[in-house]
């Protein structure tokens, strides 16, 4: 299966209003998405957000060096590209996780299998965690409160909010108030909005009275030490993880935490997270793995370590991914069951993504 053509494509899908999380601002949620083409007419797909890296670059890059490999040797086509692009691995794993996704995509579909199947199944639905309280700014408390409930009353067996991050008496009165109508049920997403010890146990000491089902992200994820020292004075879990990639930095943060993020489309791919749930299984923790729920449920439903998948429900307003998807699986009774087509869960509306593109680029073997 030789690659012979790959397609990228830029998207930005504005939100309804400016969602603000702590000091950034977010009016339009972008996509780099991407097809792997082979001589056969086999392709593979992925999906990710660039968070302010250069992805569609980068990938365009990646893109070239890998023009005629061999798809189906997939661990070499990506030792090779890790190995040139070595001295900026750090700004690269985007690029180099949606690559891995999409040759896992070709592999699935050449075995006549959806990846969770190819992966040895395990069970074929999981439950989802519903993410709510995005705008919380401009909504009151009550009105959030009121989200988590009807979420918890459909079904979801957990419900996270985002935090302000930058307003602790906000946060202490609007997480009190939440947890109150699910206890044991929410969880509070700080979004990295700590760069001392000093000030996030300040906010999170009280956090640790509400009985939240677990504090994520107080820390960049380069500050686990940070993040170890602050679990070790709460009884809440701290979940963290989401922007880790290698397998040594998710050993380093995995043992002195409880709940491991892992995102395929930043930490290497289907490859680099299947590392990361080892490693978590290794040290007894479990893995909550990070938005992108039709690729993720695949993981969920192919390890005992991986509890959940995380789930943006379409009408929050904060995350469109679905206009970017075909097929996207339904929800019912806050569990999801992953697509049975061959393939990774990532079908992309290429239509829709060209409507969406700010560039686009198609690379050839010609060019």
């Amino acid at each position: 299966m030789r690659i012979t053509k790959i397609r990228i494509a830029e998207c930005s899908l504005a939100l309804p209003r400016i969602l603000r999380l702590g000091s950034t601002e977010i009016s339009a949620r972008d996509y780099v998405v991407l097809r792997v083409e082979t001589e056969s007419g086999a392709y593979g797909e992925a999906i990710g957000y660039p968070r302010g890296t250069p992805l569609f670059e980068v990938a365009g890059n990646m893109a070239r060096q890998i023009m005629g490999q061999d798809a189906s040797m997939r661990r070499e086509v990506m030792l090779r590209l890790e190995q040139r692009n070595i001295p900026g691995r750090a700004a690269l794993t985007r690029g180099l996780s949606l690559f891995d996704i999409a040759l896992w995509d070709l592999a699935c579909k050449a075995a006549g299998q959806p990846l969770f199947r190819y992966l040895g199944g395990l069970k074929t639905d999981a439950p989802l965690t519903a993410v709510a309280g995005y705008y919380m700014d401009q909504r009151p408390i009550a009105d959030i409160s009121d989200e988590v409930a009807g979420l918890i009353d459909s079904g979801y067996q957990r419900v996270k909010i985002m935090l302000k991050g930058d307003d602790p008496g906000f946060d202490k009165e609007y997480a009190s108030a939440v947890s109150k109508r699910a206890p044991g049920r929410v969880a509070a997403d700080a979004h990295w909005s700590w760069a001392t010890l000093t000030e996030a146990k300040r906010l999170c000491r009280d956090l640790d009275q509400m009985g939240l089902n677990f504090i994520e992200d107080p820390f960049a994820a380069n500050d686990w030490r940070l993040t170890h020292e602050l679990q070790s004075e709460l009884e809440t879990p701290i979940a963290a993880g989401e922007d880790v990639f290698g397998i040594r930095a998710f050993s380093d943060l995995v043992s002195g935490i409880d709940l491991l993020r892992v995102d395929a489309t930043t930490c290497g791919g289907v490859t680099g997270a299947i590392e990361a749930i080892h490693v978590a299984g290794a040290a007894g923790r479990t893995v909550f793995p990070h938005v992108f729920a039709p690729l993720h449920i695949h993981l969920a439903c192919s390890f005992p370590n991986v509890e959940a998948a995380e789930f943006i429900p379409r009408d929050s307003g904060a995350d469109p991914l679905e206009a970017l998807l075909l097929d996207c699986p339904e929800v019912q009774d806050g569990r999801m069951k992953p697509s049975e087509e061959p393939g990774v869960g990532i079908r992309v509306d290429w239509q829709g993504a060209e409507r969406s593109a700010k560039r686009v680029t198609v690379i050839t073997a010609d060019n």
